[in-house]
């Protein structure tokens, strides 16, 4: 894919930081950032890289490291190494996610894994990961603070292989919390916390961003997951009901068969093999699984609301108070 083609998916997605005009600068400068990082080249690494770096995506992670940075004393130099940082050990999860899902698509396009393999697949999602480590470096953050990320990674890796060790068992509620806080929470916490951390903010108000970060994350993995269930493959721009098919219970069917015996029943049928996934799935709607999730999700997003409430940004400062607003419009979307 081409630089101009990332520009682009970048733009048709951020249609929500209209109202964000800082934002919405950084993130395609950014875009051109990143990209200069992954340049193509003659190695099967530096293309595959290029492909998945400029595929597209939300790119929420690096927008909340430049909006943590604007609650302090911004500088671009400092704040887009670490979201560069971020989103390509994102990306290299990504690949590796896909490896174990046995996935086919994602962004509309071939995974690495489908298209070249799971042994060269691999390989790129350890050469990306040692990337991130190379671009951590480049953003002057002390070496206490690059802790964060190589916890992130360790605890996104624990989330992962819990998930794995538990397909085609059905989990409690808060012990598939505990798993997204790690798998996906643990990232954007990390994110905001870094991001207010290059741009010098107190201590205070890192941990504000900090744990804003963990419930955005929560909220966020929820809201994918009811996806998965409530969308066709073109409007999620991945594969749908993929979860369910590797075995692995979502916080819809997690509700709805704490509310029903029959749903229960129903899931137990399932992993007999006695009743088909796109059945399952109706049931579960019916049965107020997604509506139980959405309600949940509203949960951690008035956590979210609450953080920011208590948050005190710099005196006189219009880059925080639009940090802060920009914050708002993210939650909106969720």
């Amino acid at each position: 894919m081409s630089n101009k083609a990332g520009l682009n998916s970048i733009r048709s997605w951020n249609a929500m930081w209209e109202n964000c005009p800082f934002v919405k600068e950084e993130l395609i400068a950014f875009e051109s950032y990143i990209a200069s990082k992954y340049p193509p080249g003659n190695s099967f690494l530096n293309n595959t890289s290029n492909e998945m770096i400029l595929s597209g995506g939300k790119r929420l992670r690096p927008a909340l490291v430049i909006i943590s940075g604007m609650m302090g004393n911004y500088e671009r130099e400092k704040i887009f190494p670490v979201a560069a940082a971020i989103e390509t050990l994102h990306t290299a999860t990504l690949i590796h996610d896909d490896i174990i899902d046995n996935a086919k698509t994602r962004r509309g396009q071939l995974t690495v894994s489908e298209k070249n393999g799971i042994n060269l697949a691999v390989y790129t999602g350890d050469y990306l990961l040692a990337n991130s480590i190379l671009l951590l470096s480049e953003s002057g953050l002390h070496s206490e603070r690059l802790e964060r990320v190589a916890k992130a990674a360790k605890m996104i890796c624990i989330g992962e292989v819990n998930q794995y060790l538990n397909r085609f068992k059905m989990t409690t509620v808060n012990e598939y919390l505990r798993r997204i806080m790690k798998k996906t929470g643990i990232l954007f916490s990390a994110s905001c916390a870094l991001g207010a951390y290059a741009s010098g903010c107190s201590g205070e108000q890192v941990n504000v961003l900090e744990r804003f970060g963990m419930n955005l994350g929560v909220a966020f993995q929820i809201r994918d997951d009811i996806i998965d269930i409530e969308s066709d493959e073109k409007e999620a721009g991945k594969p749908v009901a993929n979860d369910i098919r590797e075995g692995i219970f979502t916080l819809p069917f997690l509700l709805a068969a704490k509310r029903s015996k029959a749903i229960s029943k129903r899931i137990e049928e399932f992993l007999c093999g006695t009743v088909e996934v796109e059945g399952l799935m109706i049931d579960v709607r019916k049965a107020g699984g997604v509506d139980g999730a959405k309600k949940l999700k509203d949960r951690y997003i008035t956590r979210c609301r609450e953080l920011l409430s208590h948050f005190t940004p710099k005196v006189g400062s219009t880059l925080a108070a639009d940090g802060i607003y920009a914050m708002e419009e993210i939650l909106k979307w969720l």
